[in-house]
Parts: structure tokens; C-alpha cells; sequence
């Protein structure tokens, strides 16, 4: 007797002294599985490679040898377990956490599993509760000793839970727990688990049910038909040629006769070479079409997992498994079987992400501001806040948008080609860096070149400002030059960069510390002029096409500009370098973007394409 286990897992770990696993061990031409809830609490440091090791032990020992039964195969694994922990042990003395551990092994219709600890096991059986690990655990220096052994049945079903799930329902709660299925069971535990704020729990739900034998199909009732008729018109035909047949018909005396009766033979014999071919394909589309439907409810079972990890926040796990389903919806979708249901999957797997991603995706945006009501053939460059209002800027002209209107254009310079620009707050000055390597301040109105102490500017690709000061980006030089605004001109340029390697970079942002974004995605902070830690934990998505950073004194977070993927990332900042993923902002439908810029409320963001600019909540 053969079960399909429907199942899903939920983990939270409340502090760096917990580390839980969930782990379901298979291996293709066998129907038997291990399923393994293990916590190690109290050792932060190798956690989880002692959980690793218990979980490679397992699948080696386990699968080694299938000849041997079901049990006996648990039972060698357990004892290389134990080996393996006691080794643990012995190494790292103190240091070596306690275990809470459920190892279930599935084989056809028999249940074994063990415990440690603290960890359950719970059977709910025509509506009544059971806890089968009862008894199991052991004070042996063995940590897995004792193996509880029965019969699995439809509609079965289990938890394995690493600590007292009790503690949080009675047994008719979690009775009832069950009710819809294996995902609602989930969040139902992940709800009670997060209400209480102390406990790390680490759970398995799973509803065993009964592989049925599917009934014949029409395809196969077609192709029997086919087959019988086929039969009946070779045996009528025999029947009809016996009577009519010569009987010096093999002396080769009647020729006509026997051609007639050869070519009769031969649409026949081609009636069921036809009708064979039409059952075996039938056959083969049938198997064909079981297995992708198979694969589907597992795709979606896959689905529950990967959002019930979003919301214990392991992010790289959860978009891990999405990728995976993605790919294989993909697939099935290119086979034309079951379209309609690996379409609505690859929405649920979008939703699912964007939902884990505190993705926020916008269509349909209507643009705030429209550059060709002053010149239709606009091409903007990049956009820049001052005093509360914004500038639009292309490479000879800017635009001054006050509100919701667009003044007319002023001409920058004649011969000078304008490649980026940032705004000096306390100086209420723009400045625009032009691509000979000049200098243009904006003031009062006024466009003029702008001087420094040096013969010349040196050269640069990108330029921030902050206070009196603005940093010119030279990765060229490997290097940011720092230039004090005077009353006339600018200070020499002082080498800022100690160190730090530039090559490579495209962009660069000031809020006190310098962030600067490099190709590829890589972002370097930098602090009195020494190169700090800086690194975005739980980033969920690739910012490897990024193109463009802003943040200020202001704001609390940096934002990251991808025009090629159209979005723009967020992430916190912190004075230890240890940033983290926050969200995104995803604009389907926008083309060319060239710049954003954000409200120093963070409340507003301002997104340039080279015609249009759309301010949008965040």
C-alpha cells in the first residue's frame, strides 16, 4: 500500500542560541522517506553544522542498502547518529548544544520514528489526538536509542514538533488544527507560536492519503474498441477466405486468389499496427499527464513551504525554493499540459515573492510631471531636489518644477555637455559636471563656471555634496577628490580615498558616511576617509544591474536605483555596517528611467524617465 504525504513546515527561532532544521531525505527508485525536525539550542557557533552532519549521516546509512528492511536500515543509521554526536560531544565539550529532535522514517504503510529531548510527535487518527513519541526519549549516553514502530493509514495525521506544542493548545485545538488541510494546520502553529514571544518551535505537518488506482480511461476504452474490431475483421476475414480458399492454393496454382487474399491480410495486419500505436500513445500521454499532476500538487505543496519560511523571515530559503518551482512551472507550462493550472501557479509564485519581498509592484502610473508640454523631443538626464524643489536637468538645459508646474527651460551653456549633477543645501547652489571635465554652478538664477585653486578640475564621473563640500567620484584615479566651496571659487582638490579600491564604480551618495555603488551591485562605505564594514543582510533580491544610489542626512535609509530591472531597492543604514533588506519598488510599466530622488520625509518618491517624472508613496 502506497501514501502521497501532503505536507508543509513552519520554524522561529527567537535568539542566536536556537538553530532549527526541517529536513525531508528522499532518493529517485525508492518510496521511502526520512523526515527530521532537529533544534540545537544553546550553541550559536556550530549548530548548524552538528545538524548538517546528523542529516548527511542519516541520507548516507539509510540509503546505502536496499536490500535490508526499512527498520533495520533506521536502526544502522541511529547508531551511526549517535557515533557522530558522541565524537561532537567530545570535541567540543561545553560549547555543544542540546538537541531536540524528531527522525520519522516513511515506508510504504510503516511509521518508525524516534526522539530527543524535548521534541513531539503527534498522530491524529479519526479525530483522535495520540502522542507517539511518548516513551522514546532515553538517559543513555545515546542521545536516538528507542524506535516507535506502526502501521501509517489514509488520512493520517502528523506533527512533528522540537518543542511542546501542548504548551500552546489543548489535543481537541490541535485536533482541530487540521481541519483544512496541511497549510492551514501551518498557520495556525505559526500563529501560536508568535504569540508567545519566548518559545523557538520548529514544526511538520503532514496528512498521509492513498495513492488510488486510476480507473481505465477513454483513451484506453478507444484503443480496446480499436483493438476488438480489429480482431473481429481478421477473424471474419479468415473465416471468409477458409470457405473460398483452393485447395492447391500453396501449389501456386490460383494466383489471383491468393494476391486477393494477401492484400486482405495486409489491412489487417495495418488495422493493428494502427490500433496498437493509438493505445500505446494514449498510454504515454496518460502517464504523461499523471506525472505532470503529481508534479503540479507537489509545485504547490512546495509553494506553502516557501511562504511559511518567509514568514519565520529566512528570506534566502524561501526565494530559494521559489526559483525552484518557478523553473519547473516553466517547464510544464512548455510541455501544453495543464496550462491554464502552471499559469496560475507562476501568479501565485509572483504573488508569494512579491509578498515575502515586501515587494511593492506598480502598473499603470500616471506620470506627475510631463517635460514635452515645454520640448518634445526631451531627453533628461537626472533629476536633483533643492529647497523643497526639484530640477530636471538634460544635457544643456534645466528644467525648474515648482509644485505641479514646469517652468520654461533655461539654457546651461552653449558648447558644455552636462553628465551629472547634485545639490549644495547650505550653499542653495546646483552643480553640474560637464563631460570635459568643467564645472557649472546654478545660483540665483544664474548659470557660471565655477573655478578651483588648481589649474584645472580633475576628472570624475559622478559628484555628492555635503555642507560646503562636494566629492567628485574618479574611479579613473581610483580616488574622490574633496573640494571646499569659497566665496569665488573652490579649494585644490585633497585626496579623500585611503585605500579603498574604485575601480569599477558608477555612483555615489553622502549622508556623513560616503556610499559609493560599484558594477556588479558590490557598495562601498566609507568613513574619514578609511573604508568601514558595510554589508545588506537578508538582501532578497540581485542588485547586480544597479545603477544608481541616493540617501542624505535625513533619511534613514539608502535606496538603490535598477533601471534595468526597473526598481528601486531599499535598505536600512546603520552605523555598524550591517544593513538590512527592507523592500522594493517595482515600476512595470516605466521605460527609460535615467534618476529618482526621495523626499527627505521618506514619504514620496520621485522617479525621472527621459520625458516624464512620477512621485509615488512608499
Amino acid at each position: 500500500m502506497s501514501f502521497k504525504l501532503i505536507a508543509d513546515t513552519f520554524s522561529v527561532s527567537r535568539d542566536s542560541t536556537s538553530f532549527i532544521q526541517l529536513k525531508t531525505l528522499k532518493k529517485p527508485k525508492t518510496n521511502d522517506q526520512v523526515w527530521l525536525a532537529i533544534e540545537i539550542v544553546g550553541d550559536s557557533k556550530y549548530g548548524r553544522s552538528t545538524v548538517q552532519s546528523i542529516i548527511d549521516t542519516m541520507e548516507e546509512v539509510f540509503f546505502s542498502d536496499s536490500e535490508l528492511g526499512a527498520y533495520e536500515r533506521f536502526e544502522q543509521s541511529l547508531k551511526e547518529v549517535n557515533l557522530i554526536i558522541k565524537h561532537l560531544k567530545e570535541k567540543r565539550a561545553k560549547s555543544f548544544g542540546k538537541i531536540n529532535a524528531i527522525i520519522a522514517v516513511f515506508s510504504g504503510d510503516e511509521l518508525h520514528i524516534t526522539q530527543s529531548n524535548e521534541a513531539e510527535a503527534y498522530l491524529i487518527r479519526h479525530n483522535k489526538f495520540s502522542m507517539i513519541s511518548d516513551g522514546l526519549s532515553s538517559r543513555s549516553a545515546d542521545l536516538f536509542v528507542n524506535i516507535a514502530s506502526g502501521e501509517l493509514m489514509s488520512d493520517d495525521k502528523l506533527i512533528f514538533s522540537t518543542a511542546r506544542l501542548l504548551r500552546l493548545a489543548t489535543h481537541s485545538q490541535v485536533v482541530q488544527l487540521f481541519g483544512d488541510g496541511v497549510a492551514e494546520a501551518i498557520e495556525s502553529i505559526r500563529d501560536l507560536a508568535m504569540a508567545n514571544e519566548e518559545l523557538s518551535l520548529g514544526a511538520v505537518a503532514i496528512h498521509s492519503k492513498l495513492i488510488q488506482q486510476r480507473s481505465e480511461s477513454n483513451e484506453d476504452r478507444e484503443g480496446h474498441h480499436l483493438l476488438t474490431k480489429a480482431h473481429s475483421a481478421l477473424k471474419s476475414i479468415f473465416t471468409s477466405l477458409k470457405g473460398k480458399m483452393p485447395e492447391n492454393f500453396m501449389g501456386g496454382r490460383s494466383n489471383a486468389n491468393k494476391k486477393n487474399i494477401l492484400i486482405a491480410l495486409g489491412v489487417v495486419i495495418v488495422l493493428l499496427v494502427v490500433s496498437v500505436s493509438i493505445l500505446m500513445n494514449s498510454r504515454r500521454t496518460r502517464a504523461v499527464r499523471e506525472e505532470y499532476r503529481i508534479q503540479l500538487e507537489e509545485l504547490n505543496q512546495d509553494l506553502h513551504v516557501a511562504n511559511t519560511k518567509g514568514y519565520a523571515n529566512d528570506k534566502e530559503t524561501a526565494n530559494s525554493i521559489l526559483d525552484k518551482v518557478d523553473e519547473d512551472a516553466r517547464l510544464i507550462l512548455e510541455t501544453n499540459y495543464f496550462r491554464a493550472e502552471a499559469l496560475a501557479l507562476l501568479d501565485k509564485i509572483q504573488d508569494t515573492r512579491d509578498s515575502i519581498n515586501n515587494t511593492d509592484r506598480l502598473k499603470e502610473l500616471a506620470p506627475y510631471i510631463d517635460l514635452r508640454t515645454k520640448k518634445p523631443d526631451v531627453k533628461a538626464l537626472g533629476i536633483v531636489s533643492l529647497d523643497d524643489n526639484f530640477f530636471v536637468y538634460e544635457y544643456n538645459r534645466l528644467y525648474e518644477v515648482i509644485l505641479d508646474q514646469i517652468l520654461d527651460p533655461r539654457q546651461i551653456d552653449d558648447t558644455e555637455v552636462v553628465v551629472a549633477s547634485t545639490a549644495m543645501e547650505d550653499q542653495d547652489a546646483l552643480v553640474f559636471l560637464t563631460q570635459s571635465g568643467r564645472v557649472i554652478e546654478f545660483v540665483d538664477g544664474l548659470f557660471r563656471f565655477a573655478n578651483t585653486e588648481d589649474q584645472a578640475w580633475k576628472s570624475g564621473i559622478d559628484l555628492a555634496a555635503y555642507g560646503k563640500y562636494i566629492y567628485l567620484l574618479s574611479p579613473e584615479n581610483d580616488q574622490i577628490y574633496k573640494y571646499a566651496r569659497l566665496r569665488s571659487k573652490y579649494s585644490s582638490a585633497s585626496e579623500y580615498n585611503n585605500g579603498a579600491d574604485l575601480s569599477g564604480a558608477i555612483s555615489i551618495a553622502i549622508d556623513g558616511d560616503i556610499y559609493i555603488l560599484k558594477e556588479g551591485g558590490n557598495i562601498i562605505r566609507l568613513y574619514k576617509s578609511k573604508q568601514q564594514p558595510f554589508k545588506i543582510e537578508d538582501l532578497a533580491v540581485d542588485i547586480s544591474e544597479a545603477t544608481q544610489l541616493y540617501t542624505s542626512t535625513e533619511l534613514d535609509n539608502l535606496y538603490i536605483l535598477d533601471t534595468v530591472n526597473k526598481r528601486v531597492v531599499i535598505v536600512t543604514k546603520s552605523s555598524s555596517g550591517f544593513s538590512r533588506y527592507y523592500g522594493q519598488v517595482v515600476f512595470e510599466d516605466l521605460e527609460n528611467i535615467q534618476g529618482f530622488y526621495v523626499e527627505k520625509n521618506e514619504n514620496k518618491l520621485h522617479i525621472l524617465t527621459e520625458s516624464e517624472v512620477y512621485k509615488i508613496d512608499i
